[in-house]
């Protein structure tokens, strides 16, 4: 009777040491996977602070961002032969550009975009009567927005103003002076 007593009490305590061994390497399974996610939440929450993605910034912050950097990189002026208000290639004087090609990045831009509006600044030369220069500055400004109409901008989102000769970017009195201040300056705004 000893013997059986002592043989329940071996395979008992065989069984506890099992089953406990069981539980803890489990646990021990568990507790490492546990502090492997901590850890990887840790890293990926420090490294979002160093190196902030796309998916941290909410999205109009983005949007704002993506669209402040567009308008960087859009040619935001076309200029206009002497006397003229004709959207046209220039080469002359030292300019050289295709206005249609910048128009047409402007209408693309404003399509995609379409909380964005344009002010079109028409400006002159300081050749020609103050009056005649805004007529033609404002002829100018009107040219390119019948243009970005034309490829599908609606007329509420472009507004046009003449400046004549009140906002010349080079004040010298030569060609290549009068050449860049006859042009269209294009302002982006919500």
């Amino acid at each position: 009777m000893l013997r059986k007593c002592a043989l329940y009490s071996i395979v008992l305590l065989l069984m506890l040491t099992l089953s406990y061994g069981c539980s803890t390497s489990g646990n021990s399974k568990m507790l490492k996977a546990s502090q492997t996610d901590l850890n990887h939440k840790n890293s990926t929450s420090q490294n979002s602070l160093k190196y902030p993605s796309v998916n941290n910034l909410n999205t109009e912050e983005y949007a704002s961002k993506n669209i402040n950097l567009t308008i960087k990189s859009l040619k935001k002026e076309i200029h206009f032969k002497f006397n003229s208000a004709t959207i046209e290639n220039i080469d002359e004087y030292g300019i050289n550009e295709d206005s249609k090609n910048i128009l047409n990045n402007i209408a693309s831009f404003m399509a995609n975009h379409p909380s964005m509006k344009i002010r079109i600044e028409g400006n002159c030369d300081e050749r020609g009567t103050e009056e005649y220069n805004l007529a033609l500055g404002q002829k100018r400004a009107e040219s390119a927005k019948g243009y970005l109409i034309s490829k599908g901008i609606t007329p509420n989102r472009i507004e046009t103003i003449s400046y004549g000769e009140s906002q010349p970017v080079d004040f010298g009195h030569n060609n290549l002076a009068w050449s860049k201040n006859r042009r269209d300056y294009f302002v982006f705004y919500k």
